[in-house]
């Protein structure tokens, strides 16, 4: 099959003219171009709360089976699922649920472990999580977690009391211990990076406001190599000149997210997330205060919008597809390599997403 394009991202880099796939893997690219769209790898998104009707602080096999083909569908080949604040058990419950779904399987986005954003978070920047399920830092119950299911990432307020030998024993563990939902000063979030906490989630939300004479979590965050960001550039979370200020700041370390919700894919209106009421105007998601309630708008919409904005394709999907894969140590996740699966995206000549392609076959879209 050749696949009609301007140009392929392989391994990484832009790379001019059509590309062939033979038996469900790439073998050759470079030929002479045929069309005007772009060819893309697969997406990874490491923050993901529902998606197509689906939460993953209450779905059950059949809603987790029909978030990862939605996923799929958008161009997501492979996600982390978050699970919030909630009752311990009930994330217990939750972590359980998605260890027990079914591993690679065609037609489905694939599974890398789950990120628990909560419950150790600070009331004043808690955003949709719920306060009464808000708890003091504790081994024990992240240590059920680990026990019920695979724990990749740990959300952690930094500033909490008990927070920072917690960070300490996390990482020892392998965690991948990100700082978020937190008011905490740069001394504490120096702190807690010294201690091994890895990143940031969702950089500017969910934290105390950018201040250029009282730095926070966002500016050690972005002044510290080695760092790994979490984006929501949507132009809504984030303001567009902001996002772009942190992109040309720290672009080597930013993973563009989702955070997306069970609106996503879905339509305006009311629903339920984690047990709160929700209303979607205009896609974007909040409660009855104002305060934002995750996304809806898609990964792939994400890298359009910079490539849109004048960013290079290749530029802007790595920082969805081989950056998510370089921080959960997915190594050659997230590419296109001569000789790999054919697990792409063809873009039209206007960059929206036309193709989905898993192993070279279609996906229903």
């Amino acid at each position: 099959m050749r696949i009609s394009a301007s140009g392929a991202v392989i391994s990484g880099a832009w790379v001019a003219g059509d590309l062939e796939i033979h038996d469900g893997r790439v073998v050759r690219c470079g030929l002479p171009a045929t069309g005007k769209g772009v060819v893309l790898p697969g997406l990874i998104d490491a923050h993901v709360c529902g998606y197509a009707g689906a939460d993953f602080n209450t779905a059950d096999a059949e809603g987790i089976a029909i978030a990862r083909a939605a996923l799929l569908r958008d161009g997501v080949f492979a996600f982390q699922p978050t699970v919030i604040t909630d009752d311990v058990d009930v994330m217990v419950r939750q972590f359980r649920r998605i260890a027990d779904a079914p591993g690679e399987a065609h037609g489905l986005s694939g599974i890398l472990g789950v990120h628990a954003e909560g419950p150790f978070l600070s009331p004043d920047h808690r955003g949709v999580h719920r306060p009464e399920f808000l708890r003091k830092p504790d081994i024990d119950i992240v240590t059920r977690l680990r026990e019920a299911g695979p724990l990749t990432t740990l959300t952690i307020a930094p500033e909490l009391d008990g927070a920072l030998p917690l960070i300490s024993w996390a990482a020892r563990q392998g965690i991948a211990v990100h700082l978020g939902h937190t008011g905490a000063d740069a001394a504490t979030a120096r702190e807690a990076f010294a201690r091994g906490a890895r990143g940031v989630t969702h950089l500017f939300n969910g934290m105390a406001p950018f201040h250029h004479r009282e730095p926070n979590v966002a500016a050690v965050a972005l002044a510290r190599s080695g760092i790994t960001i979490q984006l929501i550039a949507d132009d809504v979370h984030v303001a567009t000149e902001v996002a772009e200020t942190a992109l040309r700041a720290a672009a080597d370390r930013i993973v563009l997210v989702t955070d997306s919700t069970s609106a996503a894919g879905g339509a305006d209106g009311p629903l339920t997330i984690a047990g709160l009421s929700v209303m979607v105007v205009d896609g974007v998601p909040r409660l009855a205060d104002g305060t934002l309630a995750g996304s809806t708008v898609t990964l792939f919409e994400q890298v359009a919008r910079l490539v849109r904005r004048g960013w290079a394709p290749d530029t802007a999907v790595n920082l969805a597809s081989r950056a998510p894969a370089r921080t959960l140590t997915r190594a050659g996740s997230g590419e296109l390599q001569l000789g790999g699966l054919a697990d792409l995206l063809v873009t039209t000549d206007d960059f929206r997403l036309d193709r989905v392609l898993q192993a070279g076959v279609d996906v229903k879209r």
